[in-house]
């Protein structure tokens, strides 16, 4: 390193070593015979040539070699001794003057060879010193002067020495500090060939200035064979618009920073995805090139789009699920609505006690296929995000009564003793009441499943916390046949029931406990139980709700349907039957039409105060019906339309809406449901009529 420093040093001072090449052949020829003087200035020039072509590749910045190495430091030597042998020219000419100069030039060589190795201030003054006062030196012991005379020269130089070493203390070392400045090179040669990532300095025209050697590992590129090229050449034609686009915007603002990604052609052909981290590069506030930092990101894109990817098969096979489960509903849900429906009306026929006893037992399976659709159909909602509370005043205890009454034929058929007992005066909450009375069906309803004799108590504690909240507790205790300790951890799990043979045994599809703890979570409760198998089980459920004040229940209107006129628009005969035969028993007059158009066409004639429209029809569908019956002309447009369909999640419901219908009302249809959906529909056009949608 000291070599190399020197090299760099003796290429910097070329001229001025020149000049004082000259001078000293000049003082030559007057102190040494000219022959000898001669020889020594064309040694000297052919030594400086020498020199000058030794130091050359410093001034370029190419690296220095072992042999160029070499090559200084003889030429350095030779020229050295040159020196000392012009000192021993001048020394033995044998005057006080020639001596003098060849002490000085000796001393000199020698303090010049010193700062080699110790190039501090202190040191650099004493080498400066030392040529003069050996030079004094020899006069003074000449004997030609009286020491005083020279007194004077020797004091000012020792005051001048003082006063510069005293200076020179303060002042950094030169040489210290090309020390630090190629440690810091060392350290940032070592930083950039640790990072990972591709470091790179464009220019304006974007041609490369340095790349790091990280460019091997990555881009297959040694530094070399990048470094003057241009970017545009190795960067993706898709994306060279994008990488101008950014470079165009550091310049313009140089506080800013970019990041972008784009394709770089590998040595080996294929293309690398980088991300680089890219920064504006100013000299004298004026920016003249741009850095930046790159990472190759080819697995993690891969990663990301075989993601995106899979979400988009997700979401496409979650898209498929939904059509399937609203086809098999409707499929399904179409033939049970005649089936229930015609069960329901045969309850006024006069039939055996045998027959009304398998009508029962029918009507009893249609329903448990009914809950598993809907059980099914509510998992897709939760899947879907689509399943909401819709919280209303509603008095728990009678909610309670209700589901009580529903279960009881069932465990009377068994043989089961079914009670339940309400606790509390302060009933009335703000809930959802078909939720609520979904949970209490599922854990009342599985308590009777799964007891085959004894009997199911059900309790129900509602009291206050705080003035304007209620918490209700819910237990149902059975002496059924009790879950086992293996099968109790995952009890709530979806399609997961105790044994494997209790769905061969009781039914079901394991879905109802998972369903209602879904659905007490969302109510922010909370549901556990306890079991031993053989001796029964108890569960509980327990949730808050802001107090409601109670609502006097209106009572039935007579004759609802009185005189009045519908159209229904429905494809399935079966199901006219039904419901024809349902109306006409409420007292309305019916008028039907089996698909979309010919209900298109009976609207047009504007005798109808309600449509029923079923919604998956041939021909013309009930929302395109919907629609067009919107779209005409006059009083006709704003009858109400309720849709009858099995398909009633909440982007279907909305759909609905959307086209111009007024309600909906769930198959297999309940009478009490297609009067309630009525009377809403009638009450909803009393306050504000229809619009009519285009």
């Amino acid at each position: 390193m000291v070599m190399d420093e020197a090299a760099v040093a003796m290429r910097g001072v070329t001229v001025p070593r020149v000049i004082i090449t000259l001078v000293a052949a000049a003082v030559a020829l007057l102190v040494v015979a000219p022959a000898w003087s001669l020889v020594w200035i064309g040694g000297a020039g052919l030594i400086e040539a020498w020199s000058w072509s030794t130091t050359r590749p410093f001034g370029t910045g190419a690296p220095v070699s072992r042999g160029r190495r070499a090559s200084f430091t003889a030429s350095y030597t030779v020229g050295n001794l040159w020196w000392m042998l012009l000192a021993g020219l001048f020394w033995s000419a044998g005057t006080v003057t020639g001596q003098a100069a060849g002490l000085a030039v000796a001393l000199a060589i020698v303090s010049v060879t010193v700062l080699l190795f110790h190039n501090v201030p202190a040191v650099f003054l004493l080498a400066g010193f030392a040529p003069a006062a050996g030079a004094l030196a020899i006069f003074l012991a000449s004997g030609g002067r009286d020491w005083r005379e020279l007194a004077p020269v020797w004091a000012t130089l020792g005051l001048g020495l003082i006063f510069s070493l005293g200076r020179a203390m303060e002042t950094p070392s030169v040489q210290a500090s090309n020390r630090r400045l190629n440690a810091s090179l060392h350290n940032y040669e070592i930083l950039t060939e640790t990072v990972t990532g591709v470091i790179a300095r464009i220019d304006l025209e974007g041609l490369h200035q340095y790349v790091s050697p990280a460019c091997l590992r990555v881009l297959g590129y040694r530094p070399d064979e990048l470094v003057g090229r241009s970017r545009g050449e190795i960067v993706h034609p898709d994306d060279l618009s994008s990488v101008r686009a950014a470079k165009a915007r550091l310049l313009a603002d140089p506080t800013s920073s970019e990041v972008i990604i784009s394709r770089v052609r590998h040595k080996e052909g294929h293309w690398v995805w980088l991300e680089s981290s890219a920064k504006a590069v100013c000299e004298s506030g004026a920016p003249v090139g741009v850095i930046d930092v790159s990472h190759d990101v080819t697995e993690r894109l891969a990663a990301e789009r075989a993601l995106r990817e899979a979400k988009e098969q997700a979401e496409s096979a979650t898209q498929a699920k939904a059509e399937f489960l609203a086809n098999v509903s409707h499929e399904i849900r179409t033939p049970m609505n005649g089936v229930l429906g015609a069960l329901h009306l045969l309850r006024r026929e006069d039939i055996s006690v045998e027959g009304r006893e398998l009508m029962r037992q029918a009507d009893d399976c249609g329903r448990m296929l009914s809950q598993l659709l809907n059980d099914v159909l509510d998992f897709s909602k939760i899947d879907a995000g689509e399943l909401e509370l819709s919280p209303e005043a509603m008095d728990l205890g009678q909610a309670l009564d209700a589901v009580g009454a529903l279960l009881a034929p069932q465990a009377r058929a068994k043989g089961i003793d079914l009670t339940w007992e309400i606790i509390g005066d302060r009933l009335w909450v703000q809930a959802d009441p078909v939720r609520i009375r979904q949970a209490m069906f599922n854990l009342i309803g599985n308590a009777v499943k799964f007891t085959e004799r004894g009997s199911v108590t059900v309790r129900l504690d509602v009291g206050s916390v705080g003035k304007q909240r209620r918490r209700a507790r819910l237990e149902v205790t059975d002496t059924g046949v009790g879950i086992p300790l293996h099968a109790q951890a995952d009890l709530f799990e979806r399609f997961r029931q105790a044994e494997g043979d209790t769905a061969r045994r009781f039914g079901g599809a394991g879905l109802g406990l998972a369903i209602t703890r879904l659905l007490v979570h969302m109510m922010g409760g909370e549901i556990g139980f306890t079991s031993a198998e053989g001796r029964g089980s108890t569960f509980w459920a327990t949730f808050d709700a802001p107090a409601a004040d109670p609502v006097a229940a209106e009572p039935a209107a007579e004759g609802l349907l009185d005189g009045v006129s519908i159209l229904l628009v429905e494809d399935n005969p079966t199901n006219r039957l039904v419901a024809r035969t349902m109306l006409v028993r409420l007292g309305a007059t019916v008028e039907e039409a089996e698909d979309g158009l010919a209900g298109l066409e009976a609207a047009r004639r504007g005798a109808h105060d309600l449509i029923l429209m079923d919604v998956q029809m041939p021909h013309m569908d009930g929302l395109q019906a919907a629609r067009a019956i919107r779209g005409l002309l006059g009083p006709v447009a704003q009858v109400p339309i309720i849709a009858l369909t099995a398909n009633v999640m909440a982007h279907q419901t909305a759909q609905y809406r959307a086209a111009g219908m007024n309600g909906v009302v769930a198959k297999p249809i309940s009478p009490s449901a297609l009067l309630t959906e009525i009377a809403r529909v009638v009450a909803d056009e009393e306050a504000a009529p229809a619009v009519a949608v285009g």
